[in-house]
């Protein structure tokens, strides 16, 4: 199968690469199905989420463990249960970001992240019930993992 990516251009990909949103995205809850597409081989630092049911929508994903070393997200029981149950260790946490030109002024969004279920690839767009975690929180002010 292919797709056209503003960021990629044309990409192919198969089923098993797909990631699949029963519930879809706040704002977007039309669209279920989403090609994640890092933007360097073997990393998932920073990923483009493109729709495959309308080409012209795609969102820039951030692995939050990387810029914010200490955020913990605690996802509910109903929420694991809507994504198949996973162990904590099959679950995979993103964040939507808004990428200005001046990174510093680029914000995330840690209140609502993207939990997938790496065995199969279901996910659900979360809110956490946590004060300490903002929608247009700043990426100005991460502090990722010391390797």
């Amino acid at each position: 199968m292919k797709i056209n990516n503003k960021y990629f251009g044309e990409i192919e990909y198969t089923a098993r690469e797909t990631i699949h949103f029963p519930e879809g995205l706040f704002g977007f809850e039309e669209q279920k199905e989403f090609l994640p597409i890092p933007f360097e081989e073997g990393s998932d630092t920073l990923i483009c989420l493109q729709s495959l049911e309308e080409e012209a929508l795609s969102f820039i994903l951030l692995n939050p463990f990387s810029f914010f070393a200490d955020y913990d997200p605690k996802i509910s029981e109903a929420d694991c249960r809507a994504i198949g149950s996973p162990k904590e260790e099959d679950i995979s946490y993103y964040v939507i970001g808004v990428i200005r030109e001046c990174v510093s002024d680029s914000t995330v969004n840690l209140k609502a992240p993207i939990a997938v279920n790496a065995r199969t690839r279901d996910a659900r767009q979360i809110i956490l019930d946590d004060p300490a975690y903002t929608f247009r929180h700043a990426l100005g002010d991460s502090k990722g993992r010391e390797e």
